[in-house]
């Protein structure tokens, strides 16, 4: 239960961490594209590919061996997991600290340019609290076009536990996706979004 926790957590925070420097907030790169995303939490990697357009994104992952598809919408605030196996999904707002790294105050420090794979990317670093005392600190390498290239941090829960999260985008490929990657299918059975809260570990509010 502990990994299935940590790693939709994860899944779900490096879903929104989609920064743009000249953004109204960090969490939106402005181009359409696609590529193969590793996320290693706590030192266990899921690969999976990842498609973007402005304001939206799609995760898709295995877990367990089933298939789980993360759709998020920034405007809304809110996101859907679904299991296509099971014909299932969950609606659920963004966590308290994801609201909170949707602020346009959100500090960031570049440290410097560096390169992931081939692409040029500036370093920043950034350390956020949000209200109910979940804390997300790290370090972002953001490219020019905007694209969240590598992450590498931690999301500590107000009881103490600790989630170490990296990631890495690769195979970028900058093109416009189809709209309907970012809809839900008809027909799916839902879910309370209860249904996802003793799994992520957050009271959904």
């Amino acid at each position: 239960m502990k990994l299935i926790s940590g790693f939709l957590l994860a899944a779900i925070f490096l879903a929104l961490a989609v920064p743009h420097a000249g953004a109204a907030s960090l969490l939106d790169a402005p181009i359409s594209y696609n590529a193969m995303r590793t996320v290693t939490v706590d030192g266990k990697p899921y690969t999976g590919p990842v498609f973007h357009m402005p304001g939206r994104e799609r995760h898709e992952q295995t877990m367990l061996g089933m298939q789980e598809v993360f759709i998020l919408d920034q405007s809304q605030g809110a996101g859907s997991l679904i299991v296509p196996a099971l014909k299932t999904m969950v609606a659920f707002p963004f966590p308290p600290l994801l609201a909170s790294l949707l602020d346009t105050t959100l500090a960031k420090s570049p440290l410097g340019e560096e390169k992931i794979g081939d692409i040029a990317a500036t370093k920043y670093r950034v350390d956020k609290t949000a209200p109910d005392g979940t804390r997300g600190e790290g370090f972002l390498w953001i490219s020019r076009r905007g694209v969240l290239m590598k992450l590498a941090g931690t999301v500590t829960a107000p009881g103490g536990h600790r989630t170490i999260i990296d990631m890495v985008l690769s195979g970028l490929q900058e093109a416009p996706q189809r709209p309907d990657l970012f809809v839900p299918p008809a027909g799916l059975t839902k879910l309370p979004a209860e249904a996802l809260a003793p799994l992520l570990g957050f009271r959904l509010q």
